[in-house]
């Protein structure tokens, strides 16, 4: 965008708001409060049991050992059997044990009761966003380390019978996934955030190629299932209908993949989008859309300020924004379009985020913007062939074994070019 251009949005409140908000969160100069820690009326380094909920799908983390999720609290006891209602959120470390119980392929889905090494023996449960648990542990830096799950239900609510059907879901799907070996576990990673079937190799090439916004759900997988629901919409003519299979393929990834930072940028962003085309936009304003999701996601979910996640997928974006105009000049002398607008995008994401990934992380990956301008097609290919034979898998299950040697054709090639962006040095403070 040109510079007069980009000196008007300072005439406009959305705009002007954000970056207030940026500077009192972001300088250190305010102390913000933290609505999410945890109350009760017990000391909390002397809590020993919580009850409450998941609202997020455990991760694995480190060496495997645990799974680390988010978890709601209800109440809360210590070792002395006094019990107190609390609020707040906490990380759980879930043992690999207990997580794994039901994963297919995984070492502790052989046995429906494993003993956890504290001298209990724990049935195997379901663990996922919306279950109801009580664990007993111990709470450490808001941290809480958990060696056994009391109790575990899932409420009869809509909301509870919901919640259930995705947990069930998202294990059908991973049992699926890894029936196709190294190809499935990325494509699950890539369709619903779960990396634990990822290779680590894998993991780390996209990582050091500057291409872990891939892995991270974001935009670029929202906007494929937007795409979908587009094309199939357009075929109808209705152009009301157009619009409801988009918002209805919007709200079933996000339900299915989970709300992470990144992905709630862009499902608030996609939403907006199609909100201000229905209002008869021609072409809207995408800056002052993204200061509007800034601001909504930073009232709704004020623990994501902070979360690295949600900085670069900010930033990531507002560099395209800003920049991408002006590099697409560069690159048009240079490429052909396509690739201009590929390597301009890539450029601009990379402006803004670089600062971020070295104060963040220690370093950054300049190759990136290579990187993501080739490797990004044979993604997006990678998914859309991925979800057909997904739905051929389903409809005729002898198609399930010849899906995934052509997926794993491709996930060959993709590790393969990956592979060579990742021999390229990273850019680190020493």
């Amino acid at each position: 965008m040109a510079i007069d251009s980009s000196l008007n949005y300072f005439k406009k409140p959305v705009f002007l708001a954000s970056l207030i908000c940026i500077f009192i969160f972001y300088s250190g100069l305010f102390c913000i409060p933290d609505r999410t820690a945890v109350r009760s009326l017990l000391k909390t380094n002397e809590i020993t049991e919580i009850s409450g909920k998941l609202i997020s799908s455990p991760s694995k983390i480190g060496n495997g050992s645990y799974y680390s999720a988010t978890f709601s609290l209800d109440s809360a006891a210590d070792a002395r059997g006094f019990s107190s209602s609390a609020t707040g959120r906490l990380k759980v470390m879930i043992p690999s044990e207990l997580a794994e119980a039901y994963s297919p392929g995984k070492l502790f889905s052989q046995s429906h009761y494993k003993r956890t090494g504290h001298g209990d023996t724990t049935q195997t449960l379901l663990f996922e966003t919306g279950g109801h648990y009580t664990f007993r542990g111990r709470l450490t830096n808001n941290i809480f380390y958990i060696h056994k799950c009391a109790a575990s239900y899932w409420p009869s609510s809509w909301r509870g019978r919901l919640s259930h059907f995705r947990a069930l879901c998202r294990l059908h799907f991973k049992r699926l996934m890894y029936s196709w070996g190294s190809g499935g576990g990325l494509l699950l990673a890539l369709l619903c955030g779960a990396r634990e079937y990822t290779e680590a190799a894998t993991s780390e090439a996209f990582r050091r190629a500057g291409l872990s916004h891939i892995l991270a759900l974001s935009g670029m997988h929202l906007s494929m299932f937007s795409a979908i629901a587009l094309f199939f919409g357009s075929r109808t003519g209705v152009r009301k209908l157009t619009f409801i299979l988009r918002i209805t393929a919007l709200f079933g990834f996000v339900w299915f993949a989970g709300f992470s930072p990144s992905l709630v940028r862009a499902f608030i962003c996609a939403l907006l989008t199609i909100a201000a085309t229905i209002a008869g936009a021609q072409k809207p304003d995408m800056l002052s859309i993204l200061c509007f999701s800034f601001l909504l996601q930073s009232a709704l979910c004020p623990q994501d300020i902070h979360n690295a996640a949600f900085i670069l997928s900010y930033g990531a974006l507002a560099g395209i924004l800003f920049t991408s105009s002006f590099f697409n000049r560069f690159y048009s002398k240079l490429t052909p379009r396509t690739v201009a607008g590929s390597l301009s995008a890539a450029t601009g994401a990379q402006t803004f985020t670089a600062p971020i990934s070295l104060k963040q992380f220690g370093s950054f990956s300049p190759i990136g913007i290579i990187s993501a301008t080739v490797v990004s097609p044979f993604v997006t290919v990678f998914i859309y062939s991925g979800l057909l034979l997904i739905i051929l898998s389903l409809i005729f299950p002898i198609l399930s074994k010849p899906s995934g040697i052509f997926i794993n054709l491709q996930y060959t090639v993709i590790k393969y070019i990956v592979n060579i962006f990742s021999l390229v040095p990273n850019w680190s403070i020493p």
